[in-house]
């Protein structure tokens, strides 16, 4: 008889676990989406992979040199998630269900991932670049600061970058379009005011874009400052627009927060 309940409570233990494994959600993935589109309206997200957005007041709005990011799966109760996320972008207000999105994009952003989309070339010759982010990893002790480079800029030649005062190339020596560089990790602690980086033809030397990142942000209870490095995270620092480009569309470069 004790055998025989032995046996029954190792079932029922077999069973709850078999449920408890179904029922236990996934890990979210997270996506960041930045708009390099030139002369792009803000652009409306639609996940549902069913075309067309009725209702949109509640829906994503990336505005061109912006970016937005997002989990997914985070909610999901299901354990069939898969990782398989439809993505359609719609320029507002464009919105209707017979409008024809910019971008109709099928994703795959396994559970657990860090992904980056760029969306990038121009309204008529729409482009993308899809990273699954390889994001450094700093200790607090580090002070150390994870940035890279990416050149979103269509029809440009390669481009170099250097910092301030430093020999052209000091920092990448040739990035094409759609070029994209791993973290580097730079120094991050109080005595640093700034960096400031400069954008060249790689072939030329001529100066494209300056950009300078301020001081530093040391603690996640901080305001959010948009161009201010984060210790011990990660940013990516992108070259947007096109050569001899005017307002909107000139030459300029996006901080984008990475993890």
């Amino acid at each position: 008889m004790r055998s025989k309940n032995l046996f029954l409570f190792a079932l029922l233990s077999q069973s709850v676990a078999s449920c408890s494994k179904q029922s236990a959600p996934p890990p979210p993935s997270s996506l960041t989406v930045i708009n390099a589109v030139v002369g792009s309206a803000p652009l409306v997200t639609d996940l549902s992979g069913t075309g067309g957005i009725t209702w949109f007041s509640g829906a994503d709005k990336i505005a061109y040199n912006s970016f937005s990011t997002a989990d997914y799966g985070d909610n999901n109760q299901l354990p069939s998630y898969s990782g398989i996320q439809p993505l359609a972008l719609y320029q507002y207000p464009d919105t209707l269900p017979q409008a024809k999105p910019l971008f109709n994009l099928t994703l795959m952003l396994p559970p657990g991932s860090i992904n980056s989309l760029f969306l990038t070339g121009t309204v008529d010759a729409p482009d993308t670049l899809f990273v699954a982010d390889q994001l450094s990893s700093h200790t607090v002790s580090d002070s150390v600061a994870g940035i890279r480079f990416v050149n979103l800029s269509p029809h440009s030649a390669p481009i170099s970058i250097n910092l301030s005062g430093k020999a052209n190339g000091s920092e990448v020596a040739a990035l094409s379009y759609k070029g994209i560089t791993a973290f580097t990790g730079y120094p991050a602690t109080q005595d640093i005011a700034s960096y400031s980086f400069e954008f060249r033809d790689a072939a030329t030397g001529t100066l494209l874009a300056t950009y300078t990142a301020d001081g530093i942000n040391n603690s996640e209870s901080d305001p959010y400052y948009p161009t201010k490095i984060w210790r011990n995270r990660n940013t990516t620092l992108a070259l947007l627009g096109v050569p001899g480009g005017v307002g909107d569309q000139a030459l300029s470069v996006l901080m984008i927060n990475n993890y």
